[in-house]
């Protein structure tokens, strides 16, 4: 199966839709637009359908603090929709659950100061996040394919 490249670095998300229209790419560019995001271009692969070992990576929004939070756990899902203002919006992509196949790390951070979820690939960026902008590592989210 062919990984689909999608950018982690502000927002991950896969539909059909053609890529300018896609919510996550509209979002992505609002973002780097008008509040100040920079674009770090593709940060890794995932896959668009569901193959041999993957699992779905769900994608949540909360309308009320403007937070999309990614899970591939169904019951955080359950979760986050009974308890933290989140709706479910769909299968963002497959990903794999444990590092197999020279995937790497997709690591979830939180910030409850700006109630914002970040997520990135890279281990020093997420210690700097922790020490220096008062994130909280939550872990690993999944396992992706490296850019």
């Amino acid at each position: 199966m062919k990984a689909s490249i999608l950018s982690f670095a502000l927002f991950v998300a896969f539909t059909k839709a053609s890529p300018s229209a896609r919510p996550a790419n509209i979002e992505m560019n609002n973002a780097i637009t008008n509040l100040g995001y920079n674009g770090e271009g593709v940060t890794a692969k995932v896959f668009p359908n569901q193959g041999s070992s993957t699992i779905p990576l769900y994608r949540m929004y909360n309308p009320k603090v403007i937070d999309h939070f990614y899970t591939t756990s169904y019951s955080e899902v359950q979760n986050a929709a009974a308890n933290d203002g989140y709706t479910y919006e769909e299968i963002a992509a497959y990903v794999y659950s444990t590092n197999i196949c020279g995937s790497i790390a997709l690591y979830r951070l939180y910030s409850s100061a700006g109630t914002d979820h970040f997520y990135t690939t890279s281990a020093s960026e997420a210690s700097n996040a922790v020490a220096q902008d008062g994130y909280t590592l939550e872990g690993v989210a999944a396992y992706v394919l490296p850019a």
